[in-house]
């Protein structure tokens, strides 16, 4: 499969001009990427217990579909594909045609389209996989409501370059943040459009007054963005840096602490395990030799800061 994806003419599929760029810019990196899908999948398989026949699973915030179409190279019986955004399931479903294989079910939609499905079809994923997903999902506390409601008992992986380990990815992540809630290359950031929509909906308010509230409402939608303002609840998130945009409440590769994500899913009796992510050594060179030894680092406890990313497995306590 891997080489039927190296040899597609992304420029002939009908796909947007979005998703072939994403897709170009990550094909010379593509081993390494597919080699995250296959360790992920085969924790997956692990975990579950299951041949790869008898697991149904999600890829959520599928993207490209590259995981989708791993998954079913590697056998996994079922695989349901869920992106909220047209272009991405437009794309993986030209993918799915060109190689001749793909998710079983492709969803457009968010966690709860998700679990209406499952529902509706009498369907119980026995896992869920997001690759740099759920850096960017809104209400992570809605998110996980509607997946334990799929399965109370669910597995989930999900890799994230959001480390809050890694203080050099923590540092790049923050000026990204900066110049999207700021405005770059000439565009208004999210500071700039809440404040207009403040205005907009609380035309008696002073300039002054939207300047403190679009940044007392950084990292909220304009509908949340609203309410605060007219319940005087300012909001403050974890990371003073992590903002979204206001439209479609997608957050700009949030930082989270792990405690966090803890917190999320101790009410469903679920556990929070980290593992390291690694670098990669399919680079030829100096790269590669880097790369390696790096990767021989991070066998050491104190060397965490050293990860690119980080993998979060949650566990059911029922079903350890």
């Amino acid at each position: 499969m891997l080489q039927q994806l190296k040899n597609i003419d992304y420029d002939s599929l009908p796909i947007s001009d979005y998703s072939r760029q994403y897709i170009k810019r990550m094909l010379p990196v593509i081993d390494y990427y597919l080699d995250i899908y296959r360790r992920s999948l085969r924790q997956m398989i692990q975990a579950l217990g299951k041949a790869p026949a008898d697991i149904a699973m999600v890829d959520y915030g599928g993207g490209h579909g590259f995981l989708s179409l791993t998954a079913k190279d590697m056998g996994i019986g079922r695989v349901i594909y869920v992106d909220f955004n047209p272009q991405a399931v437009e794309t993986v479903l030209a993918l799915s045609k060109e190689v001749g294989e793909g998710p079983d079910e492709v969803l457009l939609g968010d966690a709860g389209v998700l679990r209406q499905w499952c529902a509706d079809n009498g369907v119980t994923p026995d896992a869920l996989l997001g690759m740099d997903v759920i850096e960017h999902i809104y209400r992570l506390e809605d998110f996980f409501a509607d997946i334990y409601a799929a399965n109370p008992n669910i597995f989930m992986l999900f890799t994230t370059g959001s480390t809050p380990y890694n203080p050099w990815v923590m540092r790049r992540l923050h000026r990204i943040m900066q110049a999207d809630e700021l405005g770059h290359n000439g565009q208004p950031g999210f500071f700039q459009l809440r404040k207009e929509h403040i205005l907009k909906h609380f035309p008696e308010m002073k300039d002054l007054e939207a300047d403190i509230w679009a940044t007392d409402t950084r990292g909220l939608t304009y509908p949340d963005t609203l309410t605060a303002v007219d319940t005087h609840t300012p909001y403050k998130d974890i990371d003073a840096y992590n903002t979204c945009d206001p439209a479609t409440g997608s957050w700009t590769e949030r930082i989270l602490p792990i405690t966090a994500y803890q917190a999320l899913v101790r009410p469903y009796h679920a556990t929070v395990s980290v593992r390291l992510g690694y670098y990669n050594t399919h680079r030829k060179g100096l790269k590669g030799i880097a790369s390696r030894l790096a990767n021989l680092l991070l066998h050491i406890p104190i060397a965490r800061p050293l990860a690119p990313f980080i993998v979060l497995s949650i566990y059911s306590e029922h079903s350890e």
